[in-house]
């Protein structure tokens, strides 16, 4: 069951990798590199996301608000910034069509979660990803807050609780998710919360097998339904820290 676990975590790790690298470029704006939108044109699109399209390879995953096709970003950087998406999120986005005609999607530059007022920056003033080079490390286009920076608190205040039990499942993200965690307490109860990136996991050689002991402190996410963990011990004793006390992700 480890050996199953681990390997579909590294799967699901080398498609993240294939999104694209996770440093800025050298270099990033040097020569007649173009952000390749027209932000002149900006727009918003208010709606609920019907459909979260993820195209390995080099090719930005894109989600269907309205009927309107929108390009986001490469789904290492949703994830390491702690931002999900997934049908039926109600979203506000500002986007910018391609400065290319042949490419008829519009592209994010800023989502906003409603329910939560969660918000990620995609794109700078400019238009150039936050993901690739130049001013890219998760600040807004002014240099304002860090994306999934959970501005207002993470999580509700006084929700942290910890829970022991067997591990019944560890389930893996649809649409653009981290995996989550499925708990059986003592008292028959199912305890689901959600984890952290794959990559986290794999690369504190941190396993959770299905039928084994683990301990998890987690607390309720602000603005939604879910727990969070922040902190996970497994069978073997390894505490492994996933969120701080306020809900911000350690991984950033």
């Amino acid at each position: 069951m480890k050996a199953r676990y681990i390997a579909c975590l590294a799967l699901a790790a080398a498609a993240a990798w294939a999104q694209g690298p996770r440093v800025p470029q050298a270099g990033g704006r040097a020569g007649t590199r173009t952000p390749g939108v027209d932000m002149t044109r900006q727009t918003v699109v208010e709606g609920v996301i019907s459909a979260v399209n993820i195209a390995y390879g080099a090719q930005y995953p894109s989600i269907e608000v309205n009927k309107t096709l929108i390009k986001v970003a490469q789904v290492w950087y949703l994830l390491d910034n702690d931002f999900e998406l997934k049908q039926g999120d109600a979203v506000k986005l500002t986007a910018a069509p391609a400065a290319n005609p042949a490419d008829t999607y519009l592209h994010a530059v800023e989502i906003v979660k409603t329910a939560s007022n969660a918000k990620i920056a995609l794109r700078d003033a400019e238009g150039f990803p936050l993901w690739a080079g130049g001013n890219s490390q998760g600040r807004g286009p002014a240099g304002g807050p860090r994306a999934g920076s959970c501005n207002g608190g993470c999580i509700e205040a006084g929700s942290a609780a910890t829970a022991s039990g067997t591990v019944e499942q560890v389930a893996m993200g649809a649409g653009i998710q981290h995996p989550s965690l499925v708990l059986k307490l003592d008292d028959g109860t199912l305890l689901t919360v959600r984890i952290g990136p794959e990559r986290t996991l794999l690369g504190n050689d941190f396993e959770l097998a299905r039928g084994e002991k683990a301990e998890v402190k987690y607390a309720q996410a602000s603005g939604c339904d879910e727990l969070v963990a922040l902190e996970i011990t497994n069978a073997a004793g390894v505490r492994l820290v996933l969120r701080g006390e306020n809900g911000f992700p350690v991984w950033n």
